[in-house]
């Protein structure tokens, strides 16, 4: 038995509504008229899912994180399929007091062991994930400290 179910109902043209076990529903389009793409969701799909295990990891340590804002950007192969070639991971992280180091970890955390979405797509798929600090308050600007992934070992 499946773990998730959604079913797409086509509206015309490129457009569908897709809805999922619980009833929530998402519009797609694929001309990105009134909707957007699959590809378009996928991407957001992945800054969801890396945004959520970023927030969670922080709280579990503590540290005072206020705001948090995740864009991405996706290359897409040149020919068919499209599928994402590359990704950069741009974190906007907020609160007084925060360690670069704690942040940098969660960013590698997520990515490493707990985006279930990230550990969906291909394994040839280049990730650049990034991050910048700021307090409380502030505007988004400076240089982004990059994050390598690094998988977590088990020892044994």
């Amino acid at each position: 038995m499946a773990n998730v179910t959604v079913k797409l109902t086509w509206n015309g043209e490129l457009r569908f509504t897709a809805q999922n076990g619980k009833g929530f529903e998402t519009a797609l389009d694929g001309n990105t008229q009134v909707a957007p793409s699959p590809m378009e969701l996928l991407i957001e799909a992945l800054g969801g899912c890396t945004a959520i295990d970023v927030v969670l990891i922080l709280q579990k340590m503590r540290e005072p994180l206020t705001r948090l804002e995740v864009k991405l950007e996706g290359d897409r192969n040149a020919s068919e399929p499209r599928f994402y070639t590359k990704v950069r991971a741009c974190f906007d992280v907020w609160g007084d007091g925060l360690k670069s180091d704690k942040v940098a970890r969660a960013v590698n955390l997520s990515f490493a062991k707990y985006c279930s979405v990230y550990h969906s797509l291909r394994k040839d798929i280049q990730l650049s994930p990034e991050f910048r600090l700021h307090q409380t308050g502030a505007v988004a600007a400076g240089d982004y400290q990059r994050v390598v992934i690094e998988a977590e070992t088990s020892a044994g």
